[in-house]
């Protein structure tokens, strides 16, 4: 990685993303989601004026597929909507059944 990029100025969000409502801002990215099959199941949980897009996966997608998946959805993002949107995934807790026990007590 070169040093050119850490001093980089970070891409912002326009003043035209800003002056959208969230209601807006929800339907512009989910109707881009809706293009493309790959984004099934994906749902927008969070629009803030700053550009850091929450979205809430409803499949499961291996890991070795779902960080590229996410920066190629993060570029098309960027290049129809605007330059200054980050993606990030809401967290989810532990599905393991076994794991979720552990610290319950049985009476």
């Amino acid at each position: 990685m070169s040093k050119s990029f850490a001093n980089s100025a970070t891409p912002i969000t326009s003043e035209k993303w800003k002056g959208l409502k969230k209601d807006s801002r929800i339907e512009m990215i989910t109707n881009e989601l809706k293009k493309d099959k790959l984004y099934e199941g994906f749902e927008v949980v969070e629009v803030p004026d700053n550009g850091q897009i929450v979205l809430k996966i409803e499949r499961s997608i291996p890991a070795n597929e779902r960080g590229l998946l996410l920066l190629e959805l993060e570029e098309k993002l960027k290049f129809v909507v605007d330059k200054g949107i980050s993606i990030w995934c809401e967290p989810v807790g532990d599905k393991s059944k076994l794991r979720n026990l552990r610290g319950i007590e049985f009476k």
